[in-house]
């Protein structure tokens, strides 16, 4: 070491050497002290994947989890978008360790087996369901959990005076086939959309309920880093247009949208529970199906428990626990359907199949339980049920009719099989009130049953 030091023209005495070989070993010791210390904590479970479930939710659920078990000194070490949530737990330290950049990230780490949880804010696609192929289907109920709903918040700066736009209006927008706000009846002043980056799954959610299908982004658009700099330059510049989850867009200036037959809303917790709303996304938590975890296990029914739905409402999601809900009528309704918004209230589960099949979806499994355990509560043992079933937009109205009929005694079939729930009616509207029209883009939605209490 001196003689390379003193080619440079600096030449150490041997006590100062001996000096700095010590604070260098003592270092080491330090380091892997610090090594030793964080590895000494076990690791319950990972979560990796999306940001808008992970920056806030999942550690709150997390949190609460742990103290469900008993754990003490629970807290959480953050640095940009990771967390670590530390607790004592049973004499034992423990950390959950929170990695949150995006929904794409999740399934990655699932396939690299670094994470055992992937968080998402969209479903998951069809080439990571090939992906993962290997450890078992993750699209059954088993991997696919929802636990939550959120809506993306169309936003404008306060100053632009456009309250309203419709699906298309968004899609011409984005696409470049209206530049200037002008066209729209608003200022001369060129269009600047804001979009998400790739690996966002409040992108994926956009694109495919705005064109159908993820794709690139034009030259124009902007590509933000997260909802926070969207939240940002919306405020500043008067010539943004932007999107946020439902919980980041309070005092923004929020744009009504217009989709199928509905009137144009700014969405509220009723029309997102209801999953009504165009922009209305699941947030998703996906474990291997193919690998046993106890601790996994526990935390996602914790998730979904009563418990677990209170914390998804308290961060600003909405939760899936039924409400009931009174909904305008629609003026053009069938009577017997008009009679029943008028007399009845609608709850805000709506059980909705798996594509392209004639089986309920994962969240309609798990809705029967919730609806079962609703109906057995004090006060509503003396309601009645009836279960409306609509299909999607058809050419013929009778096919029409007998998918939405088909669709009501499914679930009432399931509902007095598996729940013990025999006193329902049902009623067929067919393809009636399209919650997206012939004209837009995205997925159709009209195939659903709503329940209503009366």
């Amino acid at each position: 070491m001196k003689r390379d030091l003193s080619r440079r023209g600096i030449i150490l005495p041997k006590d100062l050497l001996a000096v700095l070989l010590r604070l260098v070993l003592t270092a080491g010791v330090l380091f892997s002290g610090l090594a030793s210390a964080a590895d000494s904590s076990r690791v319950l479970f990972r979560l990796t994947g999306s940001n808008t479930v992970g920056a806030d939710l999942a550690p709150a659920l997390v949190k609460d989890y742990l103290k469900s078990l008993g754990a003490t000194e629970i807290r959480q070490r953050t640095e940009g978008e990771k967390h670590w949530i530390h607790a004592d737990l049973e004499g034992e330290q423990v950390v959950v360790p929170i990695i949150a950049l995006g929904s794409s990230t999740g399934f990655k780490a699932l396939d690299s087996d670094t994470a055992d949880i992937g968080m998402a804010s969209r479903r998951i696609k069809g080439k990571e369901v090939e992906l993962l192929a290997r450890f078992g289907d993750f699209t059954s109920a088993q991997a696919e959990h929802v636990i939550g709903l959120d809506a993306l918040v169309i936003t404008v700066h306060k100053d632009n005076p456009i309250n309203r736009l419709t699906l298309a209006q968004l899609a011409q927008i984005y696409s470049g086939e209206i530049r200037n706000w002008s066209q729209l009846g608003g200022p001369d002043l060129p269009i600047r959309p804001l979009h998400r980056d790739i690996e966002s799954g409040t992108r994926a959610t956009f694109d495919s309920e705005v064109f159908g299908s993820t794709r690139p982004a034009k030259p124009f658009v902007y590509e933000v880093s997260g909802n926070h700099e969207t939240r940002a330059l919306v405020e500043q510049d008067r010539a943004a247009i932007g999107y946020l989850p439902f919980a980041d867009s309070d005092g923004m200036h929020k744009v009504a949208i217009k989709s199928g037959e509905l009137a144009a809303v700014v969405p509220d917790r009723g029309i997102i529970a209801t999953e009504d709303f165009p922009l209305t996304r699941r947030l998703y938590l996906y474990r291997n199906p193919g690998r046993f975890n106890a601790q996994v296990d526990a935390f996602l029914k914790f998730v979904e428990s009563p418990a677990g739905q209170k914390i998804v409402e308290a961060i600003g999601f909405i939760n899936l626990t039924p409400v009931s809900l009174k909904l305008p009528a629609y003026a053009n309704a069938p009577d017997s359907y008009r009679q029943l918004m008028e007399n009845g209230s609608r709850l805000s589960i709506s059980f909705r199949f798996a594509d392209g099949s004639t089986e309920l979806d994962n969240r309609a499994l798990r809705d029967l339980h919730r609806l079962q355990e609703f109906m057995a509560q004090e006060e509503n043992r003396d309601l009645s049920l009836t279960l409306v079933g609509f299909s999607d937009r058809k050419s013929n109205q009778n096919i029409a009719d007998l998918i939405s009929r088909f669709r009501a005694l499914k679930v009432q079939g399931a509902l007095l099989r598996d729940h013990q729930m025999g006193d329902s009616q049902i009623m067929a509207v067919g393809a009636f009130a399209p919650l997206t029209a012939d004209s837009e883009q995205g997925p159709v939605k009209n195939s659903r049953v709503e329940v209503w209490i009366n």
